[in-house]
C-alpha cells in the first residue's frame, strides 16, 4: 500500500502505524536498529530529526521502502494518447517484376 506524503509531519503517523502493523514495540524496533526506546519515541514524535539514510534504515526494519514519484512526469504520461500498438507488416504481395509498389 502506498502512503503519499506532502508534509514531513505526516510521516509521524505512518511510522507508528508501520511499527504497530509489524507488532513491534518501540523498544523492539530500537533493538533492531541499535537504538534505545526513547530515541524511537523521539523519531516517531518528530521524524524530521533523522537523516534520509536513517529514515531508510527505519523503513527497512519495518519492511517498507521509500519511493519518489515525479508527479509532473506522471501527468505528462497520462496526457499522451494511447498507443495503437505495433504496426503490422504490409500484406501486399510483390509485383510480377519483383519490385514493391510505391
Amino acid at each position: 500500500m502506498d502512503y503519499p506524503l506532502r508534509l514531513a509531519g505526516q510521516l509521524r503517523e505512518h511510522l507508528r502505524a508501520l511499527r504497530k502493523r509489524s507488532s513491534l514495540t518501540q523498544a523492539q524496533l530500537g533493538q533492531r536498529l541499535g537504538l534505545g526506546q526513547v530515541r524511537i519515541a523521539e523519531i516517531e514524535a518528530d521524524p524530521g530529526l533523522v537523516s534520509v539514510e536513517q529514515l531508510i534504515r527505519i523503513l527497512s526494519a519495518l519492511g517498507a521502502t521509500m519511493v519518489l514519484r515525479d508527479e509532473a512526469a506522471g501527468a505528462e504520461e497520462a496526457a499522451k494518447p494511447a498507443s495503437k500498438g505495433p504496426k503490422k507488416p504490409s500484406s501486399k504481395a510483390p509485383s510480377k517484376h519483383g519490385k514493391g509498389a510505391w
